[in-house]
């Protein structure tokens, strides 16, 4: 090899590494302040417990503790440009403890809760979806805006947005419109679904089946369900997965009804490809939570080293809600305006009442 060729080489890599040496040292702030909301959460959520308020109806477990918190410094005090980039990372901390995750199933458990799961999933996801988009047509919303609200509503709300958004040439308007009655939704859910689920005494399956489909958003699933217990936490993760394994499905399915409801008023639609869209939307992370359930199936994960994958699961998920809490502005919960308010709380509304007597006639 040349001088001149090794001298190319390194002047190719030196800014790339430069690069991530900087975005690392970016994020250390974020990160900090993150695990800092984490560790006090953690802290006080057994302190709160000791009063009978927080142990009998309003229980504030860490999860939910986390993201109340991460609002609270938001929304008051601000959050300094210094920190956001450290919070960037929410979506991959919530990711991997989806992942860990699977190391609390065996196939046989997965199969006989996820089964049930899926048939449930599937009614009030597909049916939510298409209720929506007939009411926006007869409320003459756009049809971007129709489908953005439809998927935020029906699958996991603003993953969901934002899958569905390019597809359909929603104006950003449109997504933060969907989002902002999304998250409106997801933050009184966090509250009111445990209180639900004690007053009707549901059992931690009722309940993680009750939260799987009747709170919209995905992060707001799994802290809902873990503050109701550890057990209701991961029953409602098997219902967050199964939502997020339909996620293309719905997603084309809405892409279809646009399409249609645009030829009907004569616009051009272009052609749509169905399979390639459908492998665009699926989510890969659901491979890794499926490797390490059949990891644990076979044997392969001693009981210490499965302990130590839920000790990792519990802190991938707090940390990832202390950032989805730090990235929450309630200025943008704003964004739908009262009409927005009423429309999105009414059809989500039915949805969780529709759930609860789901679980309470076929799940005693």
């Amino acid at each position: 090899m040349s001088q001149s060729t090794q001298v190319n080489k390194v002047n190719v890599g030196e800014p790339q590494e430069r690069g991530l040496a900087k975005r690392i040292l970016e994020s250390i702030p974020g990160l900090l302040l993150v695990a800092g909301i984490a560790v006090f959460a953690n802290y006080l959520a057994p302190v709160l417990a000791q009063y009978p308020l927080f142990k009998t109806y309003l229980a504030m477990k860490d999860f939910l503790l986390a993201i109340l918190f991460g609002m609270l410094i938001r929304n008051t005090v601000g959050v300094p440009a210094v920190f956001l980039p450290g919070l960037r990372y929410s979506t991959t901390l919530t990711k991997t403890g989806i992942v860990l995750m699977g190391a609390s199933y065996s196939l046989a458990g997965l199969v006989s809760v996820g089964l049930s799961a899926l048939v449930f999933i599937s009614i009030f996801l597909f049916g939510t979806a298409v209720v929506m988009m007939w009411v926006c047509r007869k409320l003459n919303t756009s049809s971007a805006l129709g489908a953005c609200l439809a998927a935020g509503m029906s699958v996991c709300g603003v993953s969901a947005t934002i899958a569905i958004a390019p597809a359909v040439k929603a104006k950003n308007e449109d997504m933060a419109y969907a989002i902002a009655v999304v998250l409106m939704f997801g933050l009184l859910a966090l509250i009111v679904f445990p209180i639900v689920g004690r007053v009707f005494e549901l059992s931690p399956e009722q309940f993680g089946a009750f939260a799987g489909v009747g709170i919209i958003n995905s992060a707001q699933v799994l802290a809902a369900g873990f503050s109701y217990s550890n057990d209701a936490g991961i029953v409602a993760g098997i219902y967050n997965i199964g939502r997020v394994v339909f996620l293309p499905f719905v997603v084309l399915l809405l892409v279809l009804m646009t399409a249609s409801r645009e030829a009907s008023e004569g616009k051009e639609v272009s052609q749509i490809n169905k399979l390639q869209l459908i492998i665009d939307k699926f989510p890969i992370f659901v491979l890794g939570f499926l490797a390490v359930v059949c990891m644990n199936t076979a044997g392969l994960l001693s009981k210490p080293e499965v302990h130590t994958l839920k000790f990792f699961m519990s802190w991938a998920f707090l940390l990832g809600f202390a950032s989805i809490g730090l990235t929450t502005r309630l200025s943008d919960l704003r964004a739908a305006g009262m009409k927005g308010f009423v429309f999105g709380f009414a059809v989500a509304g039915v949805k969780a009442a529709l759930a609860l007597a789901a679980v309470l006639i076929f799940m005693k």
